[in-house]
């Protein structure tokens, strides 16, 4: 395979593609129509029909990006991909709202910083799997700084 331009540009622009759109989906799905819908079929019906489409929206995502990880080059890679981005995602995720929680933030009173948090998480995961060397340790250092300052703030209180 010849050499990629800007592997830097590439893995940062399949960071910042996944993430707004996981952002902005997810920011769609929790009200509206998707509600009412939920109230007719069942909520378990709508919720899997979500997980459903999101992981192929990120999967579609990795594909139209497929230059930005070396694991989206190809569609088994792909599929690996999007599993792991979604369980970091949500593992990061999960880890910040319980200690947000703990530190006395009301999440269900803002949940549009759910949305932006699970964007910027999953965004930061796919850095993690990126092509750049450096955005895979600019990544790993947000993470860990994330982590870091979490369990601080945790020992403090």
């Amino acid at each position: 395979m010849p050499r990629l331009v800007n592997p830097h540009r590439l893995a940062v622009g399949q960071m910042v593609v996944v993430g707004a759109t996981a952002a902005l989906f997810l920011r769609g799905t929790t009200s509206g129509p998707w509600v009412l819908l939920g109230l007719f079929v069942g909520l378990e019906v709508v919720l899997l029909a979500g997980a459903v489409v999101l992981l192929t929206l990120t999967y579609l995502l990795g594909t139209l990006t497929r230059h930005g990880s070396r694991l989206t080059e190809n569609p088994g890679g792909r599929c690996a991909w999007t599993v792991a981005v979604w369980a970091g995602g949500a593992a990061l995720v999960g880890f910040g709202h319980a200690a947000l929680g703990h530190l006395g933030f009301e999440a269900d009173r803002y949940p549009e910083v759910g949305h932006w948090l699970l964007g910027l998480a999953v965004a930061l995961v796919v850095g993690l799997l990126g092509r750049s060397r450096q955005v895979r340790v600019g990544s790993a250092v947000l993470i860990a700084l994330f982590v870091v300052v979490i369990v601080a703030l945790r020992a403090v209180d």
